[in-house]
């Protein structure tokens, strides 16, 4: 079957990319020819048009590099930053299929729709209100096609009451509903009469073996931790993680952070590299969870500094269904290592539930297809 994935097109955001490139891959395995939709919806206009251009020209043609290149001569942080865009766009152009199309709340011709058997949505917080980008286009509203989703996120624990006429309407519209959080799966059961299922996040469906297939490989001589934090990290946990890594003996790797340079131009493959290579990850972010638990290690979550509502159900999803909620800072003793032989058994369990799901869904469309 031609199946389009829709999620989030974030080319700056680690796990989106690498939550895409999974989702990708496991559809493909299972004998689909798979597109990512480009949807553009909620970006600021001048990047929907530098986007729209990229797109014209060729997102990793010479002449687009050169221009990223001379216009970030007007400012260093712009420079890596440039630097840095670039390498998330030949990971996305090498690894991920996007279609030619762009969409956003504006379109109005989805010829495209004809060419598509199916349509999966997710993984990501594809359905969070508090982002700018979100809109219909997330429920497929423009489309009769068969629709399955997966591991799709609300992204917080409960909807505003005058946002449920639009969420039920739109989940009305998913044939096959699959969240990533229990919280989501709460959230569906109020707001319709539909069924849904609780899933992994797509990057933890891909083995360890897999994930090095698409790293840079990149070695480290040190032995050292990530510290990485898509909020403010406070001074009292900085200072805890610097005494922690003094006491282990080990260099502390700070990504997502100006502090290093080098790290800061960093793509999706060094972030598997790095994550691979480290003794110990320090972190808010749900991705880089999940990335500890591929690789094995030790790990400590942090509450993030965010104003807006708080995105920890999927952390506390995931810690729960593998015994892990002692992971949180706030709760873990220090130091104590985690017991991955059993945290890989209950993964293995989750993963088949998870794929099992899927596997059945995209089956029962195809049957309907055929007849």
């Amino acid at each position: 079957m031609k199946v389009a994935i829709s999620t989030i097109n974030d080319y700056e955001n680690y796990g989106n990319r690498l939550q895409n490139y999974a989702l990708q891959e496991v559809i493909t395995s299972l004998g689909n020819d798979v597109i990512t939709i480009k949807n553009y919806s909620g970006l600021p206009e001048k990047n929907f048009l530098k986007k729209t251009v990229m797109s014209i020209l060729g997102e990793n043609s010479n002449l687009t590099f050169f221009l990223k290149r001379f216009f970030s001569l007007f400012s260093y942080k712009k420079k890596l930053n440039v630097e840095r865009a670039i390498k998330f766009r030949k990971f996305t152009s090498k690894n991920i299929k996007e279609s030619k199309f762009i969409i956003n709340k504006d379109t109005a011709n989805f010829d495209f729709d004809k060419k598509i058997d199916c349509y999966v949505v997710g993984s990501d917080q594809v359905w969070n209100y508090f982002f700018p980008r979100f809109s219909s286009l997330d429920f497929i509203e423009y489309s009769q096609k068969p629709k399955i989703s997966y591991a799709a996120s609300f992204g917080v624990k409960c909807i505003p009451q005058k946002l449920h006429s639009f969420y039920k309407a739109g989940l009305s519209n998913i044939d096959y509903i699959s969240v990533r959080e229990h919280s989501g799966k709460k959230i569906v059961s109020k707001l319709t009469d539909k069924s849904s299922k609780v899933v992994l996040d797509p990057t933890l469906l891909l083995s360890k073996n897999q994930w090095m297939r698409v790293s840079s490989n990149k070695k480290y001589t040190e032995k050292y931790v990530v510290v990485y934090f898509l909020g403010d990290i406070s001074d009292d946990n900085m200072k805890y993680i610097k005494r922690f890594s003094k006491e282990k003996g080990y260099e502390i790797k700070k990504l997502l952070s100006y502090d290093d340079e080098k790290l800061w131009k960093s793509g999706p493959s060094e972030f598997i590299s790095l994550f691979s290579g480290s003794e110990a990850v320090f972190t808010d972010s749900f991705h880089a969870v999940a990335f500890s638990i591929i690789f094995n290690k030790y790990f400590e979550v942090f509450e993030r500094n965010f104003k807006g509502p708080s995105m920890n159900s999927r952390i506390d999803t995931l810690l729960g269904d593998l015994d892990l909620a002692d992971r949180w800072h706030s709760k873990c003793e220090k130091g104590k290592p985690i017991d991955y032989y059993k945290t890989m058994k209950l993964l293995d369990i989750r993963k088949r539930e998870s794929m099992s799901f899927l596997k059945d869904s995209l089956k029962r469309v195809e049957v309907n297809i055929n007849g």
